[in-house]
């Protein structure tokens, strides 16, 4: 199973001078299965990042699966120029909050006022269907998810390769300390079993520092990251949703301190291939 980082900025996208290593875009990652399937994780302004890497492989479908309906995590469906063409087809997986599902949040988006054309004036392919906690399948991948604490509403999900033995758990967009006890159960039995995966995906937006004054934002500081990776045993964490007035020089200091803990984890970079 390999990963494409598209983006893992978070709340909004940034450019400049000092933001060149990490990237700016917002959320939006690519797995490519044992059998060439493709799986979008969330559709940020990094997804047009995901979508050029798209065009390099063969036309066809692929699967973009939400966390959450937040803007960091759609605005990259605007910008995806596969949509314009008919030999690709989307189908759009997310789970249903008091909000509302993934047919509202995507096609209110792909139309105006937002957008000056609607999805069904669009040439490829569209298909919705809600995450309603079975196990999805796209190939040799198998998801399964499940909730997490962040305002409004956000998921989780376990990303297996069945043919490779390999899994993923992507979680980004959580604020563990604002975890109830089922949650708690749900994501340990996620990252677990059958058995630990090789990697977490992790939202890290704060320090532990900062934390303390952000409590309820929605989101994780590195130092929980951490510990909860060793206490789930997974050894390779890659910690994303960077802040977005955290520049280069900040991430990379963050990330020498994050290594002296845990020498398998690092910080996203947008751009970067990874074998999982």
């Amino acid at each position: 199973m390999r990963l494409f980082i598209g983006g893992m900025r978070g709340s909004r996208p940034v450019t400049g001078g000092g933001f060149e290593e990490f990237g700016g875009d917002t959320t939006s990652l690519l797995v490519i299965g044992a059998q060439g399937e493709r799986l979008i994780l969330d559709a940020g302004t990094g997804m047009v990042a995901v979508s050029e890497q798209l065009e390099d492989t063969e036309p066809g479908e692929v699967t973009v699966l939400f966390s959450h309906y937040h803007l960091d995590h759609m605005a990259g469906l605007v910008m995806n120029p596969l949509f314009y063409r008919s030999d690709w087809s989307f189908a759009f997986i997310g789970p249903t909050f008091e909000d509302g599902g993934v047919h509202q949040a995507v096609t209110h988006l792909l139309a105006p006022p937002y957008w000056p054309i609607s999805y069904e004036q669009m040439a490829a392919q569209f298909e919705f269907n809600d995450f309603d906690g079975n196990v999805i399948r796209v190939g040799t991948l198998s998801v399964r998810g499940c909730p997490i604490p962040h305002p409004g509403g956000a998921m989780a999900y376990r990303i297996d390769d069945t043919e490779s033995n390999s899994a993923l758990v992507f979680a980004t967009d959580m604020e563990w300390r604002d975890r109830t006890d089922e949650h708690e159960v749900l994501f340990v039995t996620l990252c677990c079993e059958p058995n630990p995966a090789e990697m977490l995906i992790m939202d890290a937006h704060f320090s532990s520092i900062d934390l303390e004054t952000f409590s309820g934002w929605g989101h994780m500081c590195w130092e929980d990251d951490l510990e909860l990776a060793e206490r789930l045993g997974v050894k390779r964490v890659l910690l994303g949703h960077h802040a977005p007035e955290a520049n280069d020089e900040t991430l990379n200091d963050r990330e020498r301190e994050v290594k002296k803990r845990m020498p398998g984890a690092a910080l996203a970079r947008a751009g970067q291939w990874l074998t999982v």
